[in-house]
This record gives structure tokens, sequence and C-alpha cells, in this order.
């Protein structure tokens, strides 16, 4: 029951959504989308669209870099090797509500003997990516009131509310990372997930120039996808400061963070509260929708669909 309440939360989530879009991008008018797309590939952007497909490897050569970098005290990985096992994630994270999946997918081409710390070593990487959400968020939220001067949400949803509801964001995320090590050792206490782990023995003992590392990875990697995200923005005609687009950016990555989804319904909810926000500064939905639709099928379709491709089999001896 608990189960088939979840999917309802999520299914009404994505259902609101895409509705939501379809209203906004229906007020551009046709006419308008048109001439944006013109506009957008004329040939002095497509050098951007370039920059923009160039930034994609970076991306992902930073996670498998930081992935690589976490298990170096547990397990050697060649760099093409962590990069396929970070894209197999994202193969895992596709089929999963929230992309929990995704550190799972990592442990393929990990060896078996080390799988146990992998798979938390996994985890905690995600949750440093989540800070770099968060710290770039309260910046766009602060950009947001103190030069802006605008409204998050309209009247009706309490401000306070959204503290609290960032408050105990921010405290689960901080609570993951500097407890990673008790939380493994939590779950090896069941009898069954020993068995599952053939009672490997769970001692992560992050050292803190790793996590400082580690977290400065993802600060770089987030800089680099939000920039494409901005650079798109721009491209698909949202007129805006620089500034303003970067905020844009931070807030719609910061509370789409907060929403449960599926995989098919997070680019929804990004594109969401990408209007959202963009609809503060300029009245081009369809430019917010656009890029937000590109930068999900580069960033993660695409990927998804090479991974899917790639042997399954963990050659431990590479």
């Amino acid at each position: 029951m608990q189960k088939k309440y979840k999917i309802g939360i999520r299914l009404a989530i994505a259902l609101f959504a895409y509705s939501f879009i379809a209203l906004k991008v229906g007020l551009t008018g046709f006419e308008n989308i048109s001439k944006i797309l013109e506009e957008s590939l004329l040939s002095q952007n497509l050098i951007w669209f370039a920059i923009i497909l160039i930034l994609m490897p970076m991306v992902w050569a930073l996670e498998a870099v930081k992935w690589r970098f976490a298990l170096s005290d547990y397990t050697q990985m060649s760099f093409w090797r962590s990069w396929r096992s970070v894209w197999y994630g994202v193969v895992a994270g596709h089929l999963t509500p929230n992309r929990i999946g995704e550190p799972i997918g990592r442990l393929a081409l990990v060896k078996s003997d080390v799988r146990g710390k992998a798979g938390f070593i996994a985890a905690w990487c995600s949750l440093t990516q989540q800070i770099a959400t968060v710290f770039f968020g309260l910046f766009g939220m602060a950009w947001w009131f103190s030069v802006k001067g605008l409204a998050l949400f309209p009247a009706s949803v309490p401000i306070w509310l959204i503290f609290i509801i960032i408050f105990l964001w921010v405290g689960f995320l901080f609570l993951g990372i500097s407890k990673i090590n008790w939380l493994a050792h939590w779950f090896e206490s069941f009898n069954w997930f020993q068995k599952t782990l053939h009672y490997e023995r769970l001692d992560l003992r992050i050292k803190t120039s790793t996590y400082f590392v580690v977290q400065l990875i993802s600060l770089l990697r987030y800089a680099l996808f939000s920039t494409q995200y901005v650079i798109l923005l721009r491209l698909f005609g949202v007129s805006a400061d620089i500034f303003d687009l970067y905020a844009i950016v931070a807030l719609t990555y910061f509370f789409s963070s907060l929403i449960p989804t599926f995989s098919a319904s997070e680019v929804g909810v990004k594109t969401g509260f990408a209007i959202w926000f963009v609809a503060m500064v300029s009245d081009n939905a369809f430019g917010a929708t656009a890029a937000s639709l590109f930068l999900w099928m580069l960033n993660l379709a695409i990927p998804a669909l090479i991974a899917a491709w790639f042997s399954w089999k963990g050659e431990e001896s590479e």
C-alpha cells in the first residue's frame, strides 16, 4: 500500500510538471517558437553549440576522476574503466526513482571483494554532488532575494515551510557525508546484508583530504554543467543578465533536487522550475523548455544509450 502511495505521488508530480510545461509553452505561441528555433540555429551560434558538446565529455571525465580517486584507498581502477563504471550507473539510475540505482550500477566493474565499500563510496560521492547543488542553490537564493528583490514562490506558499525543508535536506546531506562509516557498519549488522556481500568488512575511513578533493571536483563539475545550461538558455532566446541566468539554473537544480521523481519525470520537474524562474525575468517559456530537454538528452540520455551497449562483464584484471 505504501509503495502504491509513493508511486501515486510521483505520478501526480510528473503529471503536474508536464501540464505546467505544456500550458506555459502553449502560451508562447507557434510563431514565436519557430522564430526562437530559427534564431538559435544561426551560423554564429554553432560555435556555442560546439562548446556545449565539448563540455559534455568534460563533465563525465570529472565524474570518472572523482569516482576513481574516491575508490583509490580500496581498489585501483583505470580512468577508462572508471568512466564506464560511472555510465553504467547512469543506465541503472534511469531505471529507478530519483536515480537511486546509480550507485549500485557503478559496481558492475568494481572488484567483487570491495563492492560493499564501493557501494557506500558511490552513495557518498552522490551526496557530495548534492552538497554542490545546495552550495550554489543558496547563492542563487541570496541573489534572487537581495539583488533582484524577487520572491521564490507565490505568496500562498509560506516561506518558513521552504526554509524548514531546506534545513532538513541540508542536515540530511551533511549527516550522510559525515556518518557514512557509521551507516556502513549499521548495515553490516544485518546478517542478510553480510551474506550478500560475502562477509566483506565495511570499514570506511575517508580521509579529510579525500573529502576536500572529491568535494572540489563536485563543485567544478557543477560549474561546467550549469554553464552548459546557461549557454543553452541564451541560445534559445532567454534574454537575461548572465548572473540572473546562473541564479535561475542554481535555483532550478536546487529545488528540483527536493522533489521525488522518476527518471522520465525528472526532466519535467527541472523544466517546470526553470520555466517558473525564467518567467520572472523573461517571457520565453519555450526557451527554458528547449534548453532543459537538450541538456537532459546530451548529459543523461545519450550516455545511457551508449552505456547500454557496453559489456556488463566485470573484467577485474583490467
